[in-house]
């Protein structure tokens, strides 16, 4: 595929349709690609696998190349830096790899002028100390094998490359993920009570994630059950509709069936429809138990204008603020989420209050225009001349 015009190539570290959080990513390539296509730059977009064409890119001015890109093997580093002469490449575009590679400066001499890591990775990690934090210090500034900058997705993804990676923070940039504020489809409410048999008058709850163990719904689930113990039967009783797959979800299972609400829970699976069906939600819950590096599942359901219960981890209290937006509750604090639940199935208008204010900070700090606005500037850097880009640094 020779190309004389400079190109970007974005590197996904996930088979294509893989869904849930990944397809957020997608999209953002799609997006720059669109941008960067009317400055006649044309976009690549690495997967280790594709399975089937990319849906996300569907449309789009990408085009997606089979490639791992990951360079963790010389292999992997000999295909990608060939792939860079082939395609003219002067931009790549990480999400998730490593600030820090000595396989950068192979990318570089293969012609790249810009390396980008946009860092959505979650989880905590312990910061080095001693010699050894001395030496990743140093390493981080050693001209070439760093990224020339990193997108971090929160304060928190910023601080912990700051503080575990040494990265320089002069080469930080956090930009917040973007959504849409979204007008709740029309009848979607009476068809997901419908599809789920959940009768109309029943407040119902719903999580949308990922079936592992961080994400914590083994927690909401107890949680869930301990709070209708203390709900009569003649009471409104709610139902808790679960949205999600993964190597946990047979745990689920047999937790939910343990429970004396068994009843009462139900597992959807995975749904590609499910933030269309967060609309039907009278209440949505992120029970995650480790430090999230955004929170994409919050921005969702705060975009339809849904109350959010969700736990104070990671990047999510920069989403939502305590009582305001919001509750946050404690990370696998069982009893103070079936509390923040119940709590706000009993009082319909703080609720709804705190829905309204979810929207409005959606749509006033968490537009999509400016994550895509910044991220586009960040990537065009690498297409200028760089005499001009020193000059605008200056």
């Amino acid at each position: 595929m020779p190309n004389d015009k400079p190109a970007l190539l974005c590197v996904a570290n996930f088979a294509a349709n893989t869904g849930y959080a990944w397809d957020f990513i997608e999209h953002l390539y799609a997006q720059i690609a669109d941008h960067l296509a009317t400055h006649g730059i044309p976009t690549l977009v690495a997967y280790p696998t594709i399975p089937s064409p990319p849906r996300t890119l569907e449309g789009s001015a990408a085009r997606a190349v089979e490639l791992d890109a990951s360079l963790r093997t010389a292999e992997s580093v000999r295909a990608t830096t060939g792939l860079i002469r082939r395609a003219n490449v002067r931009v790549v575009y990480f999400s998730d790899q490593a600030a820090v590679s000595p396989a950068y400066l192979r990318l570089r001499w293969a012609g790249v002028r810009r390396i980008l890591v946009h860092d959505h990775t979650s989880g905590e990690r312990t910061r080095p100390r001693g010699l050894k934090r001395a030496a990743k210090w140093v390493r981080a500034r050693i001209p070439g094998i760093a990224a020339d900058v990193v997108v971090a997705v929160s304060e928190y993804v910023a601080r912990r490359q700051i503080e575990v990676t040494m990265f320089p923070p002069s080469k930080i940039v956090r930009v917040w993920h973007g959504m849409l504020v979204v007008t709740v489809e029309e009848g979607i409410e009476r068809r997901v009570r419908e599809e789920f048999a959940v009768p109309h008058e029943r407040p119902l709850v719903m999580c949308g994630c990922r079936a592992t163990p961080e994400k914590g719904v083994q927690h909401l689930l107890r949680a869930f059950d301990r709070l209708l113990q203390g709900t009569s039967r003649e009471g409104l009783r709610p139902a808790l509709v679960y949205m999600g797959d993964g190597p946990y979800f047979a745990e689920l299972h047999s937790l939910r069936d343990s429970l004396r609400s068994k009843d009462d829970i139900i597992l959807a699976g995975y749904r590609a429809d499910a933030a269309r069906l967060l609309g039907a939600a009278d209440l949505c819950v992120v029970p995650s138990v480790w430090q999230e590096a955004f929170g994409l599942a919050v921005l969702e359901a705060m975009a339809r204008g849904k109350p959010v219960i969700a736990t104070k981890v990671g990047g999510i209290p920069e989403i939502v603020e305590d009582g305001i937006h919001g509750l946050l509750v404690p990370p696998a604090d069982e009893a103070a989420l079936a509390e923040a639940i119940g709590g706000l199935l009993k009082d319909r208008k703080r609720a709804a209050q705190l829905g309204e204010a979810a929207r409005r900070r959606v749509a006033e700090q968490f537009a999509p225009e400016q994550q895509l606005t910044r991220l586009t500037a960040l990537v065009e850097e690498g297409f200028r001349p760089p005499c001009e880009a020193v000059r605008d640094r200056a």
